[in-house]
């Protein structure tokens, strides 16, 4: 079933899960191609009745690859009440990662606040801070890492989906 070689980008990660889901009677996953909303997530999930976002990534960078624009459309996501993950394939470590973003704001940016400048505040800025680097640092919760190669990708998928579902 899933014949792929164990390095994977994020449309290969995309066609094991795709492949995963739709034996599944109450799941349904729709990829998203999207130039027009920045930020948005690769993949709008239902299982049985529990609605979700899914970030695919397929890489061995910083933050896992995820751009501040995703960063805040996540947090704002999280803030509204909607559930949001991203899916991680690190090819050199052959694990995968199940994580959410978690918002914090650095230590360096509350100690240089004066009362002055939080007078200043307006809703622009306080959004633009999700945005920006020198402000908020994003941090990632890992809900579950599991090891694979080519022939227990299906399984390892299989184990990260019964951990994102215990999370909806």
């Amino acid at each position: 079933k899933f014949k792929h070689k164990t390095v994977m980008n994020e449309s290969q990660l995309w066609s094991k899960i795709n492949l995963f889901q739709k034996p599944k009677k109450m799941w349904h996953f729709c990829r998203i191609e999207s130039a027009t909303i920045r930020g948005i997530p690769d993949v709008n999930c239902l299982i049985e009745g529990k609605e979700f976002w899914l970030e695919l990534k397929a890489n061995q960078v910083k933050n896992y690859g995820v751009s501040n624009f995703q960063i805040n459309w996540h947090l704002k996501r999280q803030k509204c009440g909607g559930k949001v993950f991203i899916l991680h394939s690190c090819t050199k470590q052959r694990e995968l990662k199940l994580l959410r973003v978690q918002n914090h704001i650095s230590s360096n940016h509350i100690r240089n606040h004066t009362d002055n400048h939080t007078r200043n505040h307006t809703g622009n800025h306080i959004r633009n801070h999700i945005t920006s680097n020198h402000i908020l640092e994003p941090r990632f919760e890992i809900l579950a890492s599991i090891s694979f190669n080519q022939k227990t990708i299906a399984l390892s998928i299989s184990e990260l989906f019964k951990a994102l579902i215990k999370n909806l």
